[in-house]
């Protein structure tokens, strides 16, 4: 009978069989595994991944708990198998644009233990306010589960949480009607007042200067979290004021926007704040510029506005649907749709960096025909 020490495995081959099996203890118990071959080369990278996932509980008991470390034990166990044939090659390449890009900042350094489901919930609603489809919320929802399980089975953690549902089916986003924009506003100068914090960050008017600078410029909140001064201007003629707005970057085209009228003393209002705090200049962000982390920024005013509209009452809809930062940009679209007079589609479309489809697929959802009856029964 072969006998043979791998790591925190035995390889065995008994007599009467010809496949290998992994013997090792697992929660203080004997366990023996068939490896459902009898290839010694493969039996014996089998058992290796096996003693790699055993080694990450001695790991846990020196304290590092960290999500980043498990997520690297799963990432490196399927390079494995990648490198045995068995998964594609895509797979870890995947895994770890997910974390780096996705995870590695708000979940990388936090203790897997408090990881409860309130917290994948949050971080779901941080995803959306990326602007990512459900498909790639989905994928990195897959990352978090397989983490979470590592760390279970190393003893890290007592249970999986629960995972948040993210249907496949591309749900429209909220928006606020002028009145719920208005009590949105109200809610946020009442949280200021009171000096409310969100996780030791205390609300300020820059929320609600964020609030109003969204809604009057139809940027997406991804846009707006990278915003310098250099890439605005104020323009004034005799029949209107506006600012310019022409960025190197954007999710779709880089063509320039043009904001709402109200919206310059709102950014001069920024731009005024700014240079008392010792920025304001060209190449300083618009928005809390002494943050030089700009996933930070999104994440934060996302956090504070879910803790306004909450206790508004505006984190929902009437239809169901949930609010958050992209809702700001929805709601300028709307306003635009039912307030703009004979306005061209493609205008806005262009405008506000999109398409007349995505438009009437997605923000054009809620509009109905009372919402334009002037419109509708205007006669020339």
């Amino acid at each position: 009978m072969l006998t043979e020490r791998i790591g925190n495995v035995t390889l065995t081959q008994t007599v009467g069989s010809p496949y290998y099996y992994a013997r090792y203890r697992h929660d203080g118990r004997q366990v023996a595994r068939s490896l459902k071959t009898d290839d010694i080369g493969k039996a014996r990278i089998d058992a290796q991944a096996i003693s790699d996932k055993l080694t990450p509980t001695m790991k846990a008991v020196r304290g590092d708990n960290s999500f980043r470390r498990f997520a690297e034990d799963v990432i490196a166990a399927d390079e494995r198998r990648v490198a045995r044939g068995d998964k594609n090659p895509r797979l870890a390449l995947d895994q770890r644009r997910i974390l780096r890009c996705h995870c590695d900042e708000p979940l990388g350094d936090l203790d897997v233990r408090r990881i409860k489901t309130v917290a994948l919930d949050e971080f779901v609603e941080e995803l959306r306010d990326k602007d990512l489809s459900s498909a790639t919320i989905k994928m990195i929802l897959v990352l978090v589960s397989k983490t979470l399980q590592a760390a279970a089975r190393a003893g890290a953690i007592d249970h999986v949480p629960l995972m948040p549902k993210v249907s496949l089916k591309q749900k429209v986003r909220g928006w606020f009607s002028l009145k719920e924009y208005q009590a949105l506003l109200k809610e946020c100068k009442r949280h200021e007042d009171a000096g409310t914090k969100v996780y030791g960050y205390q609300i300020t008017d820059e929320l609600r200067r964020f609030c109003t600078f969204s809604v009057n410029t139809f940027l997406r909140p991804s846009d707006a979290k990278q915003l310098r001064h250099r890439h605005v201007e104020i323009v004034r003629t005799k029949e209107t004021q506006y600012l310019r707005i022409t960025t190197d970057f954007s999710k779709t085209v880089n063509t320039p926007v043009v904001s709402m009228p109200n919206a310059v003393p709102i950014y001069e209002t920024l731009l005024k704040a700014g240079k008392a705090a010792g920025f304001g200049n060209p190449d300083d962000f618009v928005f809390m510029p002494k943050y030089k982390n700009r996933t930070f920024v999104i994440r934060n005013l996302g956090r504070q506005l879910r803790t306004v509209l909450r206790s508004a009452g505006l984190y929902e809809s009437t239809s169901g649907d949930t609010r958050t930062l992209y809702s700001l940009r929805h709601s300028a679209i709307m306003f635009r749709l039912i307030k703009g007079k004979d306005m061209c589609l493609l205008t806005l479309a262009r405008n506000a960096r999109t398409s007349v489809e995505m438009i009437d697929r997605f923000y054009a959802k809620h509009l109905t025909a009372e919402m334009n009856v002037d419109v509708l029964q205007s006669m020339r």
